[in-house]
């Protein structure tokens, strides 16, 4: 006798929820490129003092995962599936939090650039965006 195992409904995403990826995608592409192609600039414009500049080669092992992560969020999106959009948003939802520490505890020792408060307040915005995403997707289900 053959089993089949019968997987769950596949829920597709909510306007919402491609807004959030679409966003996330362009983003990180744009930072991707900035930072892999346009290094001085990065470091001038985003990356000023007190902070040290970034040196080409470590540049181009970080920005790749940008792109990276615009591609995956790019192609959650063109899958329209939640499944792999949650998978996405978990990755990003930690990296963020993770980065906007990380911003707190350096700009309580070395400082960071005027700028870098608006990377803050952009991942400010972005957690939440994610969250609520999440739990009506969920609630889709």
């Amino acid at each position: 006798m053959q089993q089949t195992l019968s997987s769950p409904k596949e829920t597709t995403l909510l306007p919402f929820t491609r807004l959030v990826l679409g966003v996330s995608a362009v983003v990180q592409l744009i930072f991707g490129l900035l930072g892999l192609f346009l290094t001085d600039l990065w470091n001038s414009l985003i990356w000023t003092a007190p902070l040290p500049h970034w040196p080409n080669e470590i540049a181009y092992f970080t920005f790749i995962n940008y792109l990276a992560t615009a591609a995956a969020a790019a192609f959650a999106l063109y899958q329209n599936r939640w499944s792999g959009a949650r998978v996405y948003f978990v990755f990003s939802f930690i990296y963020n939090l993770l980065s906007l520490i990380v911003v707190f505890i350096t700009a309580g020792t070395i400082g960071v650039p005027t700028i870098m408060w608006l990377l803050v307040v952009l991942g400010v915005i972005y957690l939440p965006a994610v969250a609520f995403a999440w739990q009506r997707q969920s609630q889709a289900e």
